[in-house]
């Protein structure tokens, strides 16, 4: 009896280890699951605005005025009909093809984000304007060479607009953003489908 009494405690507090384990690994999966949800945007799997906000207020104030920070902003022409004419299942898929070129134009330091709607942000540290300009012009070309598709497999294309700004001119965050859409409703008013920076708006 003593010796079943011993390998039914030892027995016992296995299954109980085994159980906190489990328990703690849980709760951590749990844990990470819920901040990733709070950083990600759902539709894009990008982060989502209040975690740009949070990286770039870091990244914006870290860099000195010779070791520069760029902000690209964009946004999709004419989103509204795009939605309107074939639907919001198509216009989803456009923002989330669009993320995706976006991803792989940008580089592993770069901080990319869904802004709001079908507006997006990038983050470019330690990074010039010619740079950051050359990187928006890719990103531009990409997105009017891709072929998208309604539900009925017609295709059609889209274009975007991109503004820039530099934490040459600003080192706060809200600012230089506000900069970027400066320079990215230019754009709007001046054709769409072009990049422009702000410190070339006069």
């Amino acid at each position: 009896p003593v010796l079943l009494l011993s390998m039914y405690i030892s027995w016992n507090n296995t299954l109980n280890s085994k159980r906190n384990f489990l328990r703690v690994l849980l709760n951590d999966w749990n844990y990470y699951a819920l901040c990733q949800l709070a950083h990600t945007d759902e539709l894009t799997q990008l982060n989502n605005r209040r975690q740009f906000m949070q990286m770039a207020e870091k990244t914006i104030q870290k860099w000195p005025k010779y070791n520069l920070a760029c902000l690209l902003m964009f946004d999709i022409d004419f989103f509204k009909k795009i939605n309107d004419t074939y639907g919001h299942d198509v216009g989803d898929e456009v923002l989330r093809i669009l993320a995706e070129i976006s991803r792989q134009e940008m580089r592993y330091t770069d901080v990319l984000a869904r802004f709001g709607g079908e507006e997006f942000i990038l983050l470019f540290p330690n990074t010039s304007t010619v740079k950051a300009l050359n990187i928006a012009e890719r990103c531009r070309i990409a997105i009017a060479e891709m072929r998208f598709f309604t539900a009925t497999d017609q295709p059609f294309s889209v274009s975007a607009s991109f503004g820039i700004s530099s934490s040459d001119h600003a080192n706060e965050p809200h600012v230089v953003i506000s900069q970027a859409d400066q320079a990215l409703y230019a754009i709007k008013a001046a054709g769409r489908n072009q990049v422009k920076v702000f410190s070339d708006l006069g």
